[in-house]
């Protein structure tokens, strides 16, 4: 984008606000990107991040401007929801199309949008809407895209979108907030466990995807694992001896906790086998078996019944 669009937008931005007229806000979060970096070093942690920075700064672009870079994140403004929203369901096509090469790091990134009238100053924006889509950005699973219901209740969306209430949500430093998703992928079926950490997605181009929570354990594993490296030049030695040792026993008691497999992001649906459990669904994948517990019973009944009908359809049993 000019530098002279930018400023153009800025100023419009500037204007609705001392209007009282809201703006939108769009947060993007980089799934997976501390694991990464300490699995595969900072460069290549580096490298992720643009990869995904100039991917979102080329779809904001279209519709809005990015008003700064997070590092494992992206804050970008625009003039309505719907621009926010179009920008939002760009990112993730792209994202999937990336994800979809190879021998390309996977990139999962959960987007949140919000509406209000923030302070802007003259390299960000402040309040209360700017943090309502960031805890939504975190709140998403990978490929999701978070709204509220204000923007639910004021945004029609064009063909190829729709919204799907989530229900109300109590967001840390935000209190409790009607969440809505924005569905942008042609589906059959989705089924979610209890804990709505992971959501399988029936596409209709016959695959499944596969979207997960922010890993809360893999994070604070990641956290013990730096705690457990302490030099005891730098701590003295009982000190580093005594956080070793509860460093290593939160770990292992972590561990007992077990961990979902990584079975990948999209997966094609004539190599899975779906087995409806009484307490969930099992999905059998070449890498793997992902267990989905407390699943509601007629969605997993009805995605369990739209896998198998695809997977007679002529058209995948023949590929």
């Amino acid at each position: 984008m000019s530098w002279s669009r930018t400023l153009k937008i800025r100023q419009m931005l500037r204007g609705q606000i001392e209007a009282g007229e809201e703006i939108a806000l769009l947060f993007s979060d980089l799934r997976g990107f501390s694991s990464y970096a300490m699995r595969q070093g900072d460069q290549a942690a580096f490298r992720l991040t643009q990869r995904h920075e100039d991917i979102v700064r080329a779809r904001v672009s279209e519709y809005g401007i990015v008003v700064k870079s997070l590092g494992d994140g992206v804050m970008a403004a625009f003039e309505a929801p719907l621009s926010a929203i179009l920008a939002a369901a760009s990112i993730q096509k792209s994202l999937r199309a990336e994800n979809a090469v190879p021998s390309s790091e996977s990139i999962d990134v959960g987007i949140g949008i919000a509406t209000g009238t923030p302070v802007m100053t003259d390299i960000d924006f402040i309040g209360h809407a700017v943090n309502l889509a960031q805890r939504l950005s975190s709140l998403a699973k990978g490929g999701q895209i978070l709204s509220t219901g204000r923007v639910y209740d004021s945004t029609p969306l064009p063909e190829g979108l729709r919204f799907a209430p989530l229900g109300e949500r109590t967001l840390r430093g935000i209190g409790t907030e009607t969440i809505v998703e924005v569905v942008w992928l042609p589906e059959r079926a989705r089924v979610s466990d209890a804990q709505d950490l992971v959501t399988l997605v029936l596409t209709e181009k016959g695959t499944v995807v596969v979207e997960r929570a922010r890993d809360t354990r893999q994070e604070a594993r990641d956290a013990l694992v730096r705690l457990s490296d302490v030099d005891p030049r730098d701590a003295g030695f009982l000190t580093a001896v005594m956080q070793k040792l509860a460093a290593s026993l939160a770990l292992r008691l972590l561990r007992r906790g077990g961990q979902a497999p990584n079975i990948g992001r999209e997966l094609e649906v004539a190599d899975l086998r779906v087995e409806r459990r009484r307490n969930g669904l099992d999905v059998r994948t070449p890498a793997g078996l992902l267990r989905l517990r407390g699943v509601e019973h007629a969605a997993g009944a009805e995605f369990a019944r739209a896998v198998h009908e695809m997977q007679q359809s002529p058209r995948i049993a023949g590929a």
